[in-house]
């Protein structure tokens, strides 16, 4: 949407800058327009990982050759698998490693959503029929008398697995139409520099840039390439789309030292990553896609770097443990249920919404310890107090024991929470009268990883609800150093030292 004016400025700076004399008669139809545009900005959604996507093709592959070389084995021993010489089997177990190896130094676990799907397949048929044909010919030496049986194993496991990558390339052309291979992105500065990759990413597929964010509206255009400009980082800390967004890219020339210094200030305050761009003035656009820029060409001002081996192993651990806890603990909460009923009425199960990763809100489930109050959803909300009347007899006993939490195991196995985390805390919560966000500078990167059942605070005394901007300090200081530090490992320890820590608190008010 363009602003319209009787003159047209020359394209030196941003695209349709305008002078000062032109915009502060337009002030208020401008603020109007970026609103709507803010409204109709669209994030894709349920976007998928694409290393982590690489990790799993890598491990189908692993087991589905591993299944077809074992059932070669079979075959060509007639059942007999540990009765036959160990040189007939010897060429299937080199197709078993060799094949992996190959498909991996092709890079066919790097999903890219620029790629040729002819191109992956072929790539895909090449590499085991050079596994299929090296194990023909390892046949002759070590089992001449079943070469056509290691033929014929050849021929069809080389098909099984360009079976397997067809069905791979499938999936990633229709995931990077529908967008959901690409990382959303902020840009911040309408800047040359910005106007460069917003121009080269077009059509790759990699990065989709949802908006531009400046401070300096005197010298913000409506639209950048293609682009529409939101507004302000104040405008951007209030825009609903930001939790989808996945990446803050800060565009303005490191140069010009005292503006980046103020924009980071603001901009560490997100939950999403921070990068600023350096050097751009060797980038070819042919060569060079914006994802590879953000990679290589900027610095990580803000943010922790993705693991996504941690994330695969963290939500595994979810799933399990979840899964197992939720089966063996559903007759007590069943009983539960049924107790919280019969002492006051209203629902067994209280829904409240809480901000989860990337501040995106979600409905935290947990039984119900309060008097049903139908309005309480759209009160302010109001921590917890000392012999607080709100809450039933019952209500105090699960909430010291905190057996209240254990629905968001639901919580848990959809997805939006784990077993360990920072706690999640209600939007607009206050501490002292002031909201806990404007206390603490680090507030915000709590957001950075799934909120939790447990946590590495709640295992360290820092429980229940905050009534001092100290304790809100010590409690984010915990769920900062919880995900510098979080690992298999770290997160299990935490769930064993939680029950202990639970029985052992008599101080803290739940």
């Amino acid at each position: 949407m363009e602003y319209s004016s009787s003159r047209r400025q020359p394209q030196s700076g941003p695209a349709n800058d305008m002078t000062d004399g032109v915009r502060p008669a337009m002030a208020d139809a401008a603020a109007l327009t970026r609103a709507q545009l803010r409204a109709r900005a669209r994030a894709p959604q349920h976007r998928v990982n694409r290393k982590a996507l690489g990790h799993l093709m890598q491990t189908i592959d692993i087991l589905a050759i591993a299944i077809i070389s074992t059932a070669g084995a079979f075959a060509i021993s007639g059942g007999a698998v540990t009765q036959v010489p160990a040189g007939e089997l010897l060429p299937l177990a080199a197709f078993a490693a060799l094949t992996p190896a190959l498909l991996l130094m092709f890079k066919l676990y790097r999903v890219d959503p620029r790629g040729i799907v002819v191109y992956r397949v072929l790539t895909a048929f090449i590499a085991a029929g050079l596994s299929g044909a090296a194990i023909i010919a390892l046949a002759h030496l070590t089992a001449p008398r079943t070469v056509d049986l290691v033929a014929s194993f050849a021929i069809t496991a080389t098909a099984a697995v360009t079976i397997l990558h067809i069905i791979y390339a499938g999936f990633i052309e229709h995931w990077a139409k529908a967008g959901r291979l690409a990382r959303n992105v902020v840009l911040v500065g309408a800047t040359p520099n910005a106007r460069k990759l917003i121009a080269a990413n077009k059509g790759s597929g990699t990065v989709n840039v949802v908006g531009i964010f400046d401070d300096r509206k005197a010298r913000s255009p409506s639209q950048l390439a293609g682009t529409p400009y939101l507004g302000d980082t104040d405008d951007l800390f209030k825009w609903g789309t930001l939790p989808d967004v996945d990446r803050i890219i800060l565009t303005v020339t490191p140069k010009a030292q005292d503006r980046v210094r103020i924009l980071l200030g603001k901009l560490r305050a997100l939950p999403q990553p921070v990068c600023l761009l350096l050097d751009l003035d060797h980038f070819d656009p042919d060569t060079t896609s914006l994802e590879d820029v953000v990679g290589v060409q900027a610095a990580r001002m803000s943010g922790f770097e993705e693991r996504v081996g941690h994330m695969i192993a963290k939500r595994l651990q979810d799933l399990v443990f979840a899964s197992l806890m939720f089966m063996g603990l559903l007759p007590l909460m069943l009983i539960i249920g049924i107790a919280v009923r019969l002492e006051s009425p209203g629902p067994a199960i209280f829904r409240q919404k809480r901000e989860g990763f990337n501040g995106r809100m979600i409905t935290v489930y947990k039984f119900r310890s309060m008097r049903h109050s139908p309005d309480r959803q759209t009160q302010t909300v109001r921590q917890v107090e000392f012999d607080d009347p709100r809450v039933t007899r019952l209500g105090g006993f699960l909430r010291r024991t905190s057996l209240d939490e254990l629905p968001q195991l639901w919580n848990v196995l959809g997805g939006e929470m784990s077993l360990v985390g920072p706690r999640p805390h209600a939007p607009g919560m206050r501490t002292g009268g002031t909201e806990t966000s404007k206390l603490v500078a680090e507030y915000a990167h709590r957001h950075r990883v799934k909120p939790g059942i447990t946590g590495w605070a709640q295992v360290n005394g820092s429980r229940g609800p905050l009534h001092s901007p100290e304790a809100a300090r010590e409690r984010i200081q915990w769920d900062v150093d919880y995900i510098a530090r979080a690992d298999f490992w770290f997160d299990l320890m935490i769930m064993l030292r939680t029950l202990p820590a639970l029985l052992g608190d008599k101080l803290n008010i739940r």
